[in-house]
């Protein structure tokens, strides 16, 4: 599969290009070039996700099996590139957060449950909201605190 990862050069990001990578994908990485490919053999694609005319330039013409996007934090982040990519997508996968909830006394919480307009992950909500609406196949992944190795936060030491 060629594998399009939207930032990939930290934490997530470098454990999913080892991973794929180990599994015999072509990955290509999409970021602002401020950190080395985590893995040789990647390629990497330098750019500002947020410049759409620079967005559209650099992957004009480029096609993926399955696009990963873990750095879109508000809609404006991640609709150009749906709008960009549109059918050429065969699988989006969205790393949102267990933040867009709202409160809930019960557990577990479930993918239908009601979000939080006033959550400060709002953003990744109506993301999620855009690619349904889109008919974009896609997965969202709402995690909890992340930690482990290659962590850049201090979220360990709460």
């Amino acid at each position: 599969m060629r594998v399009l990862i939207m930032g990939g050069t930290r934490f997530i990001g470098v454990h999913l290009c080892q991973q794929l990578v180990a599994k015999g994908h072509e990955v290509v990485l999409f970021n602002r070039g401020n950190r080395p490919a985590p893995v040789p053999g990647i390629t990497q694609i330098h750019g500002d996700r947020r410049n759409t005319s620079g967005l559209q330039a650099k992957l004009a013409g480029e096609s993926f099996d399955a696009v990963f996007d873990n750095t879109g934090r508000e809609l404006a982040d991640t609709q150009p590139l749906v709008e960009l990519l549109g059918d050429r997508i065969q699988q989006f996968v969205y790393v949102s957060s267990a933040g867009v909830y709202a409160p809930s006394e019960t557990l577990p919480l479930r993918e239908t449950d009601p979000v939080d307009p006033k959550s400060r992950h709002w953003g990744k909500a109506e993301t999620e909201a855009y690619l349904q609406a889109q008919g974009v196949p896609f997965t969202a992944v709402r995690p909890v605190y992340i930690y482990g190795p290659g962590n850049y936060n201090d979220i360990e030491a709460w």
